[in-house]
């Protein structure tokens, strides 16, 4: 009996452990496989100097391009310049713009009007050309300060349209805000003295199955502690295309336990299977030679110890078979100057479609966010990577 009973407790043993592995290996998280490839030394494309000289300010986001009919464009946020140039010389006209109409902090509920907001931030997160028209779809980050503080802030992604080239943006409207309700983050402020971080990054976007698919940092909603992932969202190219020539926006639709039935303002998410790196602050497009999509952040600004920015800033890439499955971020470049707002840039014509080779422009900034090196630039540029798959 005694015999029976101790191979009776050792098998009820090794079941719970096989139990416990089995769970522990679906909590996995499972990977697409990555890519090879090599990276070229860094260029720099857009000194301080030049920034200076053509008037262009504080760029605090990616720089976006697009081919209007043989002539380079490209977009970027702070003191709203567009330039026109080759690839090598992206600025070699800088050009003051402006988007109209954005709207002011408006209250969405009794919680907003009791709260002064002082400042309403926007940046050109991304663009788009129209190929009938020629007319400029720009997504715009938006950023609503608590009481002026840099820190407490509120995120949301709107949509413009260009009609004259890009010099001017009308406002057509919000398409995308995260889970986490203002109310219930404006209350963490003033009943936990609690900030809940819901920076949504940039629109990173593809075009598949004619639809936008806009992958960006979303927050959970929960009223004391922070819970990001990285999401995607979407709607009918032909929809958005349409409703923004009428001043409009299309409805967007959150991924959500497999199935597109969220509302982009506000609606739940599911969290794909990477990890939000750099508050996605980054660029994503169609690679035919892999017949793969591509995915670019950043690291090392926001992602340190204790919330503060590590020793070293990278740029990472991600790739996707269906756009919604990705593999694990690999490095592109690293060191320990601040790379930040990497954008992929075509070495064809159409910049939504890269090829065996493509670009990936990013700031440099040497100043104090990370360590300096002794001799290296006091302020921030512009640098890229050539980036050279290998799919053998």
């Amino acid at each position: 009996m005694m015999k029976s009973g101790i191979i009776t407790f050792i098998l009820s043993f090794l079941i719970l452990i096989s139990a416990c592995s089995q769970k522990n290996q679906k909590q996995q998280v499972k990977y697409p496989s990555g890519e090879e490839f090599s990276v070229g030394e860094p260029e720099t494309i857009l000194t301080y100097k030049q920034r200076q000289e053509k008037g262009i300010g504080w760029i605090d986001t990616g720089i976006y391009a697009m081919n209007d009919e043989g002539q380079w464009k490209w977009f970027c946020g702070g003191g709203y310049k567009y330039g026109i140039g080759p690839k090598n010389n992206p600025y070699d006209s800088a050009i003051t713009g402006y988007i109209d109409d954005i709207p002011e902090p408006r209250p969405e509920s009794k919680s907003w009007e009791e709260i002064h907001h002082s400042v309403n931030n926007h940046w050109i997160a991304n663009v788009y050309r129209n190929p009938r028209n020629g007319h400029i779809l720009g997504f715009v980050h938006l950023e609503y300060k608590y009481e002026g503080n840099r820190r407490q802030t509120y995120f949301r992604f709107g949509l413009s349209i260009s009609k004259d080239g890009g010099e001017t943006f009308k406002w057509c409207g919000y398409i995308i805000k995260p889970e986490l309700s203002f109310e219930t983050w404006v209350n963490a402020l003033y009943q936990n003295d609690m900030l809940i971080q819901n920076n949504v990054g940039l629109a990173n976007y593809i075009i598949k199955d004619e639809y936008f698919y806009l992958y960006y940092q979303d927050t959970r909603d929960h009223p004391d502690t922070t819970i990001n992932g990285a999401a995607v969202v979407r709607a009918k190219v032909e929809d958005v295309l349409r409703e923004a020539e009428e001043f409009k926006t299309a409805e967007w639709k959150k991924y959500y336990k497999g199935k597109w039935n969220e509302k982009g303002l506000g609606g739940k998410f599911t969290p794909l299977n990477i990890e939000p790196m750099g508050f996605m602050h980054g660029d994503a497009a169609y690679n035919s030679y892999l017949d793969k999509y591509v995915l670019v952040t950043r690291t090392g600004k926001h992602t340190g110890p204790n919330g503060r920015p590590g020793k070293t800033s990278s740029i990472l890439i991600s790739f996707s078979s269906d756009g919604l499955h990705w593999s694990e971020w690999q490095t592109i470049h690293e060191d320990n100057h601040l790379h930040d707002y990497p954008s992929i840039i075509s070495r064809g014509a159409d910049n939504e479609v890269t090829g065996k080779s493509f670009w990936v422009y990013y700031e440099y900034r040497g100043g104090p966010i990370l360590l300096p090196e002794k001799g290296k630039r006091s302020d921030f540029g512009w640098d890229r990577v050539l980036v050279t798959l290998d799919k053998e």
